[in-house]
């Protein structure tokens, strides 16, 4: 079977002669966009021969107006398509399909409801999202009915996306969730108001006819308030919360697993090729080779070593 087929068949509960593989990175500064963004993951296609191709998005949500004070969200009006900075992001993921074989399935990201919300409301240059005071957070635990207005705004036009995405050629989208560490809001702010909209995305890009991962992102994450989520495949860092592949089989029965490695420091980034070998056979051997693909927490280092990624895909090609 082709690399499409494989997914499919991996998804469906099906025994696949092989394990498939997801690994990702990304890119660097001068390389995130337009024509640089499109010649990195072909080259980087080209390098690592991947089952799948995950598309990196660069490209952040922009709100109609300045937020102060959390009733401002309820002032945010949805923007016309062509007015977003995704408009870009659909002309770089069409020029990267054309360059990358036809059965090879291309998944592209966008960033969860409550990330974009932070994007769209940056106080400080840099990734400052894993503060739990940044604006957005602040402002949803003092007034979440009036940020979730606008959040559900954004909800509503990363649905657009993901319909765009498919008819550029997507045949799934990674979802990057956030807002689920366990410093950041209480269970019940989570589960009211963060993961609704999720479950809102994520079924629209089921309604569109594309696959879904929901990438579940950042460390000590609430994991089983997102088991709810009716997403295709699950990824989470087990290596930087208490819930591990066998204790996500409980939570996410009968969803398609993704991950095991340690995506920032370990065995994959800093280990031989023999340990990391030795790795993969532990992870597959606690996740089971049914409906699992072999992966890490969250994007790679930048910088990685090709031969590690190929190391790994060597590895389960034979199994």
């Amino acid at each position: 079977m082709d690399k499409r087929e494989l997914l499919l068949a991996v998804i469906a509960g099906e025994t696949t002669g092989r394990i498939p593989c997801g690994f990702w990175h990304h890119f660097s500064d001068d390389e995130k966009f337009a024509g640089a963004s499109i010649r990195a993951h072909k080259e980087y296609f080209e390098a690592a021969d991947p089952d799948m191709l995950k598309v990196m998005n660069e490209h952040m949500y922009q709100l109609d107006r300045k937020i102060s004070r959390p009733e401002d969200w309820r002032k945010i009006q949805r923007q016309k398509f062509n007015d977003t900075p995704y408009v870009d992001f659909i002309e770089e993921f069409k020029a990267i399909r054309k360059e990358i074989p036809s059965d090879v399935p291309m998944l592209a990201t966008i960033h969860g409801v409550f990330a974009s919300g932070y994007h769209g409301t940056e106080e400080r240059p840099g990734d400052h999202f894993s503060d739990p005071d940044n604006l957005v957070s602040r402002h949803l635990r003092e007034d979440p009915e009036s940020v979730c207005m606008g959040l559900r705004t954004i909800a509503e036009t990363l649905a657009e996306l993901a319909v765009k995405l498919k008819q550029a050629g997507a045949d799934g989208i990674y979802y990057a969730a956030l807002g689920g560490e366990r410093y950041r809001f209480t269970q019940e702010v989570l589960e009211k108001y963060v993961i609704p909209l999720d479950s809102y995305v994520i079924d629209a890009i089921r309604d569109a006819g594309l696959l879904s991962v929901l990438h579940i992102c950042k460390d000590k994450v609430r994991l089983p308030s997102y088991s709810t989520v009716n997403a295709d495949i699950v990824n989470w860092a087990v290596h930087d919360c208490e819930y591990s592949l066998a204790d996500g089989r409980n939570l996410f029965p009968g969803k398609t697993l993704l991950g095991g490695f340690d995506d920032r420091s370990g065995i994959l980034v800093e280990g031989s090729a023999d340990e990391i070998r030795a790795e993969a056979e532990r992870i597959l051997a606690e996740a089971g080779r049914i409906k699992f693909i072999l992966g890490a927490d969250c994007t790679l280092p930048d910088d990685i070593e090709i031969w590690r990624v190929n190391t790994v895909q060597d590895w389960a090609a034979k199994k």
